[in-house]
């Protein structure tokens, strides 16, 4: 028997790049879906799995853009498509097959944490859980976004935006050694801002319609051919650049030396092979606040040709205030600031040091004391110019300098 499980949720409206509400059941109207690809086989190009992902749209349906990679193309194939629509634009739909290590069900279904649904921050959503008869877990979801920007921090201009999202999430190939799992992702998203009557749109997908294409079986034998092309799925590690090898207790002596007078520093505690990264508790009298340090080595310049803007940051709508500065000894400088406010609690406050040989160091202070309890405070302890001086201090340098040798 299926199991079906639905909870209403909201979310910062900076993170709904994939959230939102569901039904699989539901019917809107639109034609039925294609069953022309179930039986087909595994998409190995850009334009098949293209043809495989328009193949289950309604008939007629017109496509202006397109483009994809098939399972020969990448370990991680996917197909991308703007669909014509009944406002005389396009709807856009994009599917992926992913598969993972580990246990499939920590992170499967909808949000555990999750509120009720509420309008007043322009953003509503909803989700529904359904554990199929197999054991997969299918998760179909919605969500608007409105704002006509002329509310705090929004940039004057307004945005209207729905869009669904489903994942079926199940185990992987019985024959590997390890614990794997499988996951479809299909997502529908429309820009309504230019719409004229917004209310009239009618999405080239429904929802019972999303889930059945979700299900439908050229994705499964994607994932097969993905078993046979690329062998078990192993565990993702980042490839960042090694670090200088400083000891956490030297990381955290180095800012407790550093901080200014009356601040509290108090070293969390950590393993005695933990290096570059080190956590503290520093406290001015109204309330303990978490600062993260973090030391990195020289990144390979190639790594940093499209790296982060940090003035476009500091202009991004829901992004944290950014101010970049080039140091007389030639380091440069970012410091940002993400205030906490009614929607989000969460405070954070940043100091990052670039050296010259392409080494960093990174000081994090924010408004918690641990991440299971709400925020201490609105403000924090540290100023971001504290923060700025103890980051630039040539202290740290030395450190690096001393790990070198």
């Amino acid at each position: 028997m299926e199991k079906i499980v639905k909870r209403n949720w909201r979310r910062r409206a900076a993170l709904t790049a994939a959230i939102a509400t569901v039904a699989a059941a539901t019917t809107m109207g639109a034609a039925s879906v294609s069953t022309a690809s179930e039986q087909g086989t595994a998409p190995a190009t850009g334009q098949e799995i293209v043809e495989a992902l328009t193949g289950l749209l309604p008939e007629g349906t017109g496509i202006t853009e397109s483009f994809g990679e098939g399972y020969q193309d990448s370990e991680y194939p996917y197909a991308y498509v703007e669909a014509t629509d009944n406002t005389g634009g396009a709807t856009t739909i994009d599917v992926g097959v992913h598969r993972s290590t580990g246990d499939w069900r920590e992170y499967a279904g909808c949000p555990e944490d999750i509120d009720e649904g509420d309008a007043e921050d322009g953003f509503l959503g909803d989700c529904v859980e359904t554990e199929l008869s197999d054991g997969r877990l299918l998760s179909v979801n919605t969500w608007e976004y409105e704002t006509d920007g002329t509310g705090e921090g929004e940039d004057g201009e307004a945005y209207h935006a729905i869009g669904w999202d489903v994942w079926l999430e199940g185990p992987g190939s019985p024959d590997f050694a390890n614990e794997s799992g499988r996951s479809v992702y299909l997502s529908q998203y429309k820009d309504l801002t230019e719409v004229a009557d917004a209310g009239a749109y009618v999405p080239v997908l429904d929802e019972a319609q999303l889930a059945e294409a979700a299900q439908s079986q050229v994705w499964q034998d994607l994932l097969a051919a993905l078993d046979a092309e690329y062998g078990e799925p192993v565990e993702e590690e980042w490839e960042g650049p090694d670090g200088p090898q400083i000891p956490a207790a030297q990381l955290q002596d180095t800012f407790r030396s550093l901080a200014p007078e009356g601040i509290g520093v108090t070293p969390v505690e950590a393993g005695e092979e933990e290096v570059d990264y080190a956590s503290l508790l520093v406290d001015d009298g109204r309330g303990a606040v978490l600062v993260d340090i973090f030391a990195f080595g020289p990144w390979d310049e190639e790594g940093f040709e499209e790296g982060i803007d940090v003035d476009a940051a500091a202009d991004d709508e829901f992004g944290p205030e950014c101010e970049h500065t080039i140091l007389d000894n030639g380091n440069e400088l970012n410091v940002c600031a993400w205030a906490p406010s009614d929607d989000d609690p969460l405070g954070l406050w940043s100091a990052t040091v670039y050296y010259a040989d392409g080494s960093s160091l990174d000081i994090t202070q924010y408004n918690v004391a641990d991440w299971d309890s709400d925020p201490t405070r609105a403000d924090a302890p540290l100023s971001v110019d504290e923060l700025a001086g103890i980051a630039t201090d040539s202290a740290w340098q030395d450190l690096f300098g001393a790990s070198a040798v």
